[in-house]
This record gives structure tokens, C-alpha cells and sequence, in this order.
């Protein structure tokens, strides 16, 4: 996927390298020439110095063939004009990162998908569940969905990724074998000390790893 970025701090620095890393195609804008150059050079990605709310700068940033705009600095205002200006150029979905929970009313009454760093913390906490063998990441999807990893074990055939079968919803986003980072297709292979990282909802956490360690059992 496409993805272009508006915010390159901490926050948006982490994401850029995440998605980069995933074999996604990223972007980002960033205003502030230091930060600019340090993810220039820390990451696989297309970095412009400039204004992320500024039109022109969009457009050379071609914001027309994002699959995702996501607005991620430190101000809610710039997240929210950076999106707004995304959608009206072309971008095919955007999310803000919302700093302050009391601006929600206005993302929402303009149709601005948000994630709040506050909430997510709460949903942590509130649906926090021991899962031996599995790591969660992060929740998304506004606590709905689990971004986690699971480590193949020991005495876990060789096997295709077609020939298993996993709950739904189920995503597969990366696979760490040998230290190299790859996206994951039918014909990849699970070996023991893989690395899988994966989105499911967090209600099939459980069954995600139930499955991977079934299909170990059968095919040995």
C-alpha cells in the first residue's frame, strides 16, 4: 500500500520505519528540517521538509495515489486540515492521531476517523488478557483489532502458510525468519523461531494461537 504520512516525530518516525519495513510504499511530511533528514536516514521511505497542510506540497508528495493519509503530528489542528485536504485531493482513506480527547466532537462532525492515544490506553487495560506464547503489540480499529506476534515453537514442521487455517478476521503483516523482515504470501514458509506478526479481533486472540499450535501437532 501507499501511505502518505503528515508528522515525522517520534510517533511519526516509528510508524514510518514500521511500514517500511512491512513493504509498504511511505511518505512523509514533515516540517521540521532536523527531523526530516533523520528519517531520511533511518529509513526506507520518500521524505519532503515542508507543510503537510500546504496543497501544493500534497500534490507533490502525490497524495492522489495514497492508499492512506494519516495525520500524525503533535497538533490536532494540523491532523485535521492535513486529512481534510488528503480527502479532497484524493486520498483513498485517512486517520488522524487525536491528542486531545476534547477535539473528538470536531474530527467527528467532519467525518475524521481518529485514534486517541487516551482511549487505547483504557481498552488496554480494560481488555488486557494473558495469552501464553503471544504478544500484543498494540490495539487499533479503536480497540477492536490486536496487532500481536507469535513465535513458531520448537518442533513446528515445516509447513506452507496456505495449507493452515486460521480464524477470521486474520491478517498476516510480516514474518521474521533469520533476522530478515518479509510480507507474508501463500507459498511462505513457518519454521520454528519464525516470528509472525499478525491482526486479528481481540475476542480470536486465543483461537489465532490455538491454530498455529494445532496445525504444528497435525502436520508432526
Amino acid at each position: 500500500m501507499r501511505v502518505l504520512m503528515i508528522g515525522g516525530g517520534k510517533v511519526g518516525s516509528y510508524l514510518a520505519r514500521s511500514l517500511s519495513k512491512a513493504g509498504h510504499v511511505v511518505t512523509v511530511i514533515e516540517d521540521t528540517e532536523r527531523r526530516a533528514r533523520g528519517i531520511s536516514e533511518s529509513a526506507d521511505v520518500l521524505v519532503f521538509h515542508g507543510d503537510g497542510t500546504d496543497v501544493e506540497m500534497l500534490r507533490s508528495a502525490d497524495v492522489q495515489r495514497a492508499d492512506w493519509a494519516l495525520g500524525v503530528t503533535g497538533l490536532d489542528e494540523v491532523n485535521l486540515v492535513a486529512c481534510q485536504l488528503a480527502q479532497t485531493l484524493g486520498a483513498k482513506r485517512t486517520i488522524a492521531r487525536l491528542n486531545n480527547p476534547a477535539n473528538r466532537p470536531t474530527f467527528d462532525a467532519l467525518g475524521i476517523p481518529v485514534v486517541a492515544v487516551t482511549d487505547l490506553m483504557v481498552k488496554v487495560i480494560a481488555q488486557e488478557v494473558e495469552v501464553p506464547d503471544l504478544s500484543r503489540i498494540a490495539l487499533i480499529g479503536q480497540g477492536q483489532l490486536s496487532l500481536c506476534e507469535i513465535e513458531i515453537p520448537e518442533g513446528f514442521p515445516d509447513t506452507p502458510l496456505s495449507s493452515l487455517t486460521f480464524p477470521q478476521p486474520s491478517i498476516f503483516v510480516t514474518v521474521v525468519s533469520d533476522g530478515r523482515v518479509s510480507v507474508p504470501r501463500a507459498d511462505t514458509r513457518l519454521r520454528p523461531g519464525d516470528r509472525i506478526t499478525a491482526v486479528t479481533s481481540v475476542s480470536m486472540e486465543k483461537d489465532l494461537l490455538r491454530a498455529i499450535m494445532h496445525a504444528g501437532e497435525t502436520e508432526s
